[in-house]
């Protein structure tokens, strides 16, 4: 089955394509494209935000969404083909960035792998489904960053709860019974959120953090200490649902004021001429460059790497840089700047000696195909992530940071199976030499890991054009525990020993003989085997992104030098250009950034609506 995953993505994929470009040579023949091609509103990109931006406008105003992508493969409704479908080009921009001195050091030629959905509904074709708002400081934070009180988290809770339809066993019930607080939660929005059918060893791991003062909490509603649940999914009947799936798919065939144009790569925004006026795109579709114009406002929502690039091919973006590489310059801002990731490192794996997690070649069987099919349970039901912990550090705690948890440790489940380190290779772009080397020894033994991240990270990257041809993609720089201060491994190795600490003392964990591999990580191996100065080389080296990718278009006041879009998104220095998705946040989430992205959505497109009816 797995083998065969290649050329149904690749068949599904050009079969789209083909039906998309017959679609366009029909359309082109039969109508006056200047005409069709007149919009109120242009949104780039059908991601995440894109999608929940293209929804709520459409209402109002025509549309045209221009995604590069297509739709959406089938696969991908199956959360367990999740490890399946990362890194395959069909669905995946496999974004690798520039070598990196202090981190990624086992990684080939010391590039990170940056995985990112290619298609409508953007990297929640792809993500771990992990549903998380964040912490009410986080949003407090951009509120006093930016002098605009509509960011504060209670201002900005209708937002989330918007699109939210949470319910909790509801499919598998007679009644749906919500068991959080309603005063934090919807359950009639669109997009369903609920925990999952089935939870491997997430009793364990909430008993075992209860045990280490981590108490279970519903981390969709405000908290002020540490908190642990089970992993909150975007799904239905066991089903993956993107923002695709939820926002556009659902209104495209009766909602005649939203078109989508698949297989639009965007190339930058046209402006007015001798203004700063954005008036339309220039695009490119099936080989032919084309121009759509918009009456109102061209909104950028291509997510934090494909929004700053068609900013500074527009000639949006540092002056210096965009004369070098002679793009015209419209407006001198610090687009590409202040990128921001969570970045972690696997701890574990923990062997165990009970056969309760999730091995593939035992597990995904033909029982586990029906379960899935027929009730939408069982492990094809479930993605890599299944439980997730909030902590507070001893950094926190002496800056007087208490009630702010700043590490994040998730839980996995998945036992050792005999294609894990080529998995991990794949993903990550790990060296396959080292991997092998690390995985060999435990192959076919049951386990559990945890991946531990500094959720407020004082890293900050920076991305760049490499050429002024908007085939080239752009140049990624993390700078990975790159703070001067050295704040950020240090943290993340403080939140590494603590969950090796539970892992092998919690009696949760006793019970099942829990106990770290004793096969070091190669590159480490000549270090004092589990001393500090281990679990350092291990972070450096064993670096993995958590795909939170952001920051790099900043939201902030007007008059500070770090700002590309003011409180409402708007680009300043330009009229009628919007920014509307991850890239704007000032500073990164302290959980995972699916949710706040949506939000983004929700507020922006009530700024724009707001402003023009």
């Amino acid at each position: 089955m797995m083998n065969v995953i290649p050329y149904l993505l690749a068949l599904f994929f050009y079969t789209d394509k083909s039906q998309s470009y017959n679609e366009h040579l029909s359309h082109t023949d039969n109508r006056k494209r200047s005409k069709d091609l007149q919009y109120d509103f242009i949104v780039v990109g059908g991601g995440s935000a894109g999608s929940v931006v293209a929804s709520r406008l459409s209402k109002h105003f025509s549309v045209l969404l221009l995604e590069r992508g297509g739709v959406p493969n089938p696969l991908t409704v199956v959360p367990g083909m999740e490890l399946a479908m990362i890194s395959k080009p069909e669905v995946d921009y496999r974004y690798l960035t520039v070598p990196q001195n202090s981190s990624c050091l086992a990684c080939n030629n010391r590039q990170s792998l940056w995985n990112s959905g290619f298609g409508l509904g953007g990297s929640s074709i792809l993500n771990g489904m992990v549903y998380i708002r964040g912490h009410p400081f986080d949003y407090d934070l951009w509120s006093y960053f930016t002098n605009d009180v509509r960011w504060k988290y209670k201002n900005l809770l209708p937002y989330f709860m918007r699109s939210e339809g949470y319910c909790d066993n509801c499919e598998h019930t007679k009644g749906i019974t919500p068991s959080v607080n309603p005063k934090f939660h919807n359950v009639e929005g669109e997009l369903p959120i609920r925990p999952p059918s089935i939870s491997p060893m997430v009793p364990e791991f909430l008993e075992a953090l209860e045990w280490a003062s981590v108490q279970k909490g519903d981390m969709n509603a405000p908290y002020y200490k540490p908190i642990a649940d089970v992993t909150s999914y975007s799904q239905k009947f066991g089903r993956r649902v993107t923002s695709y799936n939820a926002f556009i798919d659902t209104i495209l065939k009766k909602r005649h004021t939203l078109k989508v144009a698949k297989y639009s790569r965007v190339i930058r925004v046209i402006f007015e001429p001798g203004t700063t006026t954005a008036i339309g795109v220039k695009y490119e579709r099936f080989g032919k460059i084309e121009v759509a114009k918009a009456s109102k406002e061209v909104i950028l929502s291509a997510g934090a790497i494909g929004t700053p690039k068609i900013l500074l091919l527009s000639g949006v973006g540092p002056e210096a840089e965009l004369k070098q590489l002679k793009i015209p310059v419209r407006a001198n801002l610090p687009v590409g700047r202040n990128l921001q990731d969570h970045v972690g490192t696997f701890v574990g794996p923990f062997l165990i000696d009970k056969p309760i997690s999730i091995l593939p070649e035992r597990d995904y069987n033909d029982d586990a195909v029906y379960q899935f099919l027929k009730n939408g349970t069982g492990p094809f039901s479930i993605t890599f992530a299944r439980g997730i912990s909030l902590w507070t550090s001893t950094r926190a705690l002496g800056a007087g940071e208490g009630k702010w948890p700043d590490i994040q440790a998730g839980m996995t489940s998945n036992g050792i199976s005999q294609n894990f380190d080529q998995v991990l290779s794949e993903l990550y772009n790990l060296r396959a030499d080292i991997m092998k080397e690390f995985i060999d020894p435990i192959k076919g033994r049951d386990a559990f890991s945890f991946i531990v991240d500094y959720s407020r990270p004082r890293s900050r990257g920076v991305l760049k054009l490499a050429s002024a041809n908007y085939v080239d993609e752009p140049l990624i720089d993390p700078r990975y525990y790159g703070d001067a201060e050295q704040e950020d491994i240090r943290v993340t190795v403080e939140g590494i020993e603590r969950a090796l600490y539970i892992g092998e003392n919690a009696p949760a964990y006793k019970r099942l003989g829990a106990r770290l591999s004793p096969i070091p990580f190669p590159p480490c191996k000549h270090i004092l085997f589990r001393s500090t100065k281990y679990w350092e080389c291990v972070a450096r080296q064993y670096t993995l992104t958590l795909h939170h990718f952001c920051g790099t278009t900043s939201m902030g006041p007007v008059d500070s030098p770090h700002t590309v879009v003011d409180s409402k998104l708007r680009v300043i220095g330009t009229k009628r250009l919007r920014v509307i998705d991850a890239s704007i946040m000032p500073f990164i989430v302290s959980v995972n950034t699916y949710a706040a992205t949506l939000m983004i959505g929700e507020r922006g497109a009530d700024f724009v609506i707001k402003s023009w009816l």
